[in-house]
């Protein structure tokens, strides 16, 4: 079991979701991009739910196997998720986004008037 460390809290979760959501993280944090994935978590006092964490390219995210008491969850249905998320960003595909115009007066590929007295 794995202890997550995420927004200032202490999460449980499996060290095969730990890796996975890291490498997520990691993968979004490549292509400029962000998204929210929920994972099922473990508490200190042994209750569990559902965590949602944002991750992408400023993500604080850290993780370290621990011995705990704790019981194991069944963690197919969110490894299931990052194996759909994962396949969704290799196929899309992330232009760089245009922020100027082509052929404007911002472009700096165009040469500003006043450069043109010095050509």
């Amino acid at each position: 079991m794995d202890q997550l460390h995420y927004a200032g809290g202490v999460y449980f979760t499996s060290t095969k979701i730990a890796r996975e959501l890291v490498g997520y993280a990691a993968a979004l944090a490549e292509v400029h991009q962000a998204g929210i994935v929920e994972i099922p978590v473990r508490h200190a006092d042994g209750t569990s739910n559902m965590l949602s964490v944002l991750v992408g390219p400023s993500s604080q995210i850290a993780t370290e196997t621990v011995d705990t008491e704790l019981p194991e969850f069944d963690d197919s249905q969110a490894l299931a998720t990052f194996t759909q998320l994962r396949a969704e960003l290799e196929n899309k595909s992330y232009a760089p986004v245009e922020l100027v115009e082509e052929g404007s007066s911002n472009d700096p590929r165009v040469p500003h008037p006043d450069w043109l007295d010095e050509l």
